[in-house]
């Protein structure tokens, strides 16, 4: 994932675009078995995913972190989020995985968790790694910038809909002349993902201007 775009408070939502090389191959969002069921797409080359929503209505979304180096070998981040997902609360989702960060460490990369009015972000630079706990309100995420440089000086009341509109949008409207939508020829934004949990997950296999946002079958359980 490259831009996540969160609410935390009493009606929590996520809408993120994922970046990625576009001959990597993944499947859809669907039903994971695991100790606490989720909902996921996967990504085909590792196994993992990049954001999903369990049945105890945590939220998980990762994305990388493009201006550190990364080390060869290294376990695949997208378990990370498959991991704190099978988890039945943010709290145990927050020890599973610092525990796991500790025990194999990652490649760059910035972890949300999102349930209700809490939730946290963790950031590694492959080695150590560091948490924040965000206010109520809105946040972005994303693999080029600082937490929350970007601003879309939202007002909080904004729906869903409204963020989808955002996800779409191929403008340099990004510090240093980046656009959410992005299309770099080789790579770029190859799916989106609307997740109000208990209410709706929604994703778009492609490009969300070019994509329709089509709902997840049987989410919510």
């Amino acid at each position: 994932m490259c831009t996540l775009i969160f609410r935390v408070g009493p009606k929590p939502v996520l809408a993120a675009n994922r970046d990625e090389v576009y001959a990597r191959p993944f499947s859809p969002p669907r039903r994971w078995v695991a100790p606490t069921p989720f909902f996921a797409p996967r990504d085909e080359e590792e196994g993992g995913t990049w954001i999903g929503v369990n049945d105890a209505g945590v939220i998980a979304a990762i994305t990388n972190q493009s201006r550190l180096p990364t080390v060869d070998g290294r376990a695949s981040r997208g378990h990370l989020v498959t991991g704190v997902l099978a988890q039945p609360s943010l709290d145990e989702a927050a020890v599973w995985l610092e525990a796991e960060l500790a025990r194999a460490p990652r490649n760059p990369c910035q972890l949300l968790l999102l349930q209700g009015e809490h939730a946290a972000w963790w950031r590694t630079d492959g080695d150590a790694f560091e948490k924040t706990s965000p206010s109520v309100g809105f946040h972005v995420l994303s693999n080029l910038h600082d937490p929350d440089e970007i601003d879309f000086g939202l007002s909080g009341h904004e729906t869903a809909d409204d963020l989808a509109t955002l996800l779409t949008d191929r403008s340099a409207r990004l510090p240093r002349g980046f656009a959410v939508n992005k299309d770099a020829g080789w790579r770029g934004t190859v799916s989106s993902a609307l997740i109000e949990p208990g209410r709706s997950f929604r994703f778009a296999d492609g490009p969300p201007d070019r994509c329709p946002f089509e709902t997840v079958a049987g989410y919510p359980v």
